[in-house]
């Protein structure tokens, strides 16, 4: 028998931009409940609380509970749960590494609202963590109740019900991120016992949710409260760290639990990346309900127009396991933003509404305009560079999976490399049009263009068969007119493409992107004036197939596309030019030019380039590191070799 708490990932509802519990600001606080706990375990102890993990079934391999320093003059609660493998797979088969610890002192039926400040964790590993609420039967195969975890690899906070420690999810968020360096409120509660409202928050704005989801189910109405971690993988390998503070559960008072926001976009203090923000507020009914005819939206202070805002009636979210939405009573504020915003600007909104007791309610937050947007101080001129093309690294280390993340194909890539590789090679390319065949098919329907050629680099197919574990980098400079770009990538699996000071800019400005499994989709960013533009191109392969393509989208006509470079639409590509040109000066000091007229033979490794002055002084750039062997004067050209 697997005891096993699956991921936490099973299940197949999709919830919308509205997450995890808490009540309207001004509504919470521990002693005003009914029934209440709390620990700030500033004490460097828990006496209160019981445990299990996975050193109830195999000995020695507990989860350790210690009380860190919590970056206030007081302590946190750090719950580690080391990894069981092999004790994760037969003939143990113990499930992943978890632990789980709560507070028995109180059982909660119905009402509740469950908090936790989470302050610390490990953002590169996958695993998950949350508050829980009413727990049942803790132990090996037989815990149930709720779960709200946030996986950092995944990026999604889910709401699970967990049947004898194998869950179901009722609710998710996407596309979620939080900084491991900030301190987040994590809350969950209910007015009526089965409609669940999750929430994260900064603790210094408890009114306006970070993200938040919202989630029915009744399969349990009772239990106690507490706290899990989980380890994502299987064979669980890496364990679950996660470090939590200021936990308090309370029964909040009759009617106390108002109409509230539960979630806005964009988030309070978000920096928002789309071009073009919808303000979108979802108001939730509890123990009252939204007037929707007294719904009022600013922006920047300025009160918008009711026929410009549109308001539902109802709070929907999109996916759950049967596939239809669920829809709760409340109200859906949005107002579309039609003109671009300035980069980086801040804007505030407010919305006030009322509800059917005549109370009136106020929330203010304030985000930044953020979109993929490339500075003109980082181009050069048109004309600086004139060979056309990527320069591809490829490197390859063929085996098991290493795994399916960003991080992983950046160790490959590391020079030194901080994973080893079999194999490694440097190419030029025109464009990023590739797959693992390599038969100048599109065997696999892949994408939306034929002729892709075999990954480069790649020496045909390994032994076994496979192309495992491939990461590929490739720079050019990108011939960008001012305004608003549309790319596009298909993608096996994930890809990231950044512009920046330089080509190796770390900071650089990300275009798109997309970590762990496949993509196909399209990306928007600004560019600030013409130019030519860095940019490196980063594309991975975990396991099976191996494809890639980036291209260009039409603006007006979304089946437009072009590949980046493509040399058989010279006009209508967005061209690539390799990053190598001759520069001259007259003197050695500077400051040196782009030489006019300059021929460059990567191939042959020489430049030609005219003649200019009775003295002149030459250097080569390039993406790496060369050494000028040679320079001999024929006729009016003067030509240079390398290595």
């Amino acid at each position: 028998m697997n005891y096993g708490i699956p991921r936490l990932r099973h299940g197949s509802i999709t919830l919308p931009t509205w997450f995890l519990a808490l009540v309207a600001a001004g509504t919470f606080t521990p002693g005003a409940g009914l029934q209440a706990q709390s620990d700030n375990f500033n004490s460097g102890s828990a006496p209160a609380w019981v445990h299990y993990d996975v050193g109830d079934i195999v000995p020695g391999l507990g989860a350790t509970y210690t009380f860190p320093a919590d970056g206030t003059g007081g302590y946190a609660y750090r719950i580690h749960s080391p990894p069981d493998a092999p004790y994760d797979g037969p003939p143990y088969n113990v499930g992943p590494s978890r632990a789980l610890a709560w507070r028995p002192d109180v059982t909660y039926g119905g009402r509740f609202s469950v908090g936790v400040d989470v302050i610390n964790w490990d953002n590169t590993i996958d695993q998950a963590f949350g508050p829980v609420w009413f727990i049942q039967n803790p132990g090996p195969g037989t815990t149930g109740g709720y779960v709200m975890s946030w996986e950092p690899v995944g990026r999604e906070i889910l709401i699970s019900v967990v049947n004898g420690e194998s869950p179901t999810t009722v609710g998710r968020l996407q596309n979620v991120i939080l900084d491991p360096t900030q301190r987040y409120r994590f809350v969950a509660s209910s007015h009526d016992g089965s409609t669940y409202l999750a929430q994260v928050f900064h603790p210094s704005d408890l009114d306006n949710p970070v993200a938040a989801a919202i989630a029915s189910d009744g399969t349990y109405n009772g239990g106690w409260m507490g706290m899990l971690v989980y380890d994502g993988t299987s064979p669980s390998t890496v364990g679950a760290d996660a470090t939590f503070d200021n936990y308090s559960a309370s029964t909040p008072a009759a009617n106390s639990l108002r109409t509230t926001v539960a979630h806005v976009s964009p988030a309070a203090n978000e920096k928002f990346t789309g071009l073009y923000p919808t303000i979108a507020v979802a108001i939730l009914d509890r123990d009252t309900t939204v007037d929707t005819g007294a719904i009022l939206l600013w922006l920047d202070g300025n009160l918008l127009p009711s026929a410009d805002v549109n308001i539902v009636a109802a709070v929907t979210e999109a996916g759950n396991p049967g596939g239809y939405p669920n829809v709760f009573g409340g109200a859906t504020v949005t107002y579309a933003i039609t003109s671009l915003l300035p980069w980086n600007s801040t804007h505030t909104n407010s919305i006030a509404f009322r509800d059917n007791t005549g109370f009136w309610k106020t929330n203010t937050w304030a985000w930044t305009s953020y979109y993929p947007y490339l500075d003109a101080s980082n181009s050069l001129p048109l004309g600086s560079f004139t060979l056309r093309g990527w320069d591809a690294r490829m490197v390859w280390t063929n085996g098991p999976a290493l795994g399916n993340s960003l991080a992983r194909a950046e160790q490959q890539l590391a020079v030194p490399p901080q994973i080893p590789w079999l194999l490694s090679t440097q190419t030029v390319v025109q464009v990023l049009n590739w797959n693992d065949a390599g038969d100048g098919v599109n065997a696999q329907t892949f994408g939306y263009f034929n002729d892709p050629t075999l990954v480069s680099g790649v020496p045909g197919l390994a032994p076994d068969g496979s192309h495992d574990n491939i990461a590929c980098e490739s720079f050019a400079y990108l011939e960008l007119s001012a305004g608003v770009h549309r790319f596009g990538a298909v993608s096996d699996d994930g890809f990231q493409l950044r512009s920046g000071a330089g080509l190796h800019d770390t900071q650089a400005m990300v275009l798109g992107v997309h970590d762990g499994g496949t993509f196909n989709g399209t990306f928007d960013f600004v560019v600030e004036s013409t130019g030519l533009y860095p940019a490196r191109c980063l594309w991975y392969e975990n396991g099976g197939s191996a494809d890639f393509q980036l291209f260009s989208v039409d603006l007006n006509d979304p089946t437009a596309r072009t590949l980046v470079n493509d040399p058989s639409d010279p006009a209508g590509s967005v061209k690539a030019y390799l990053p190598i040109r001759l520069v001259s000066s007259a003197n050695v000091q500077g400051p040196y030019t782009t030489m006019a007229g300059a021929v460059i033979d990567t191939v042959n490794q020489t430049v030609t380039a005219p003649r200019s002055g009775p003295a002149q002084f030459y250097r080569l750039q390039t993406l790496n590191p060369v050494t000028l062997t040679g320079i001999t004067v024929l006729g009016n050209n003067v030509a240079i070799t390398y290595r």
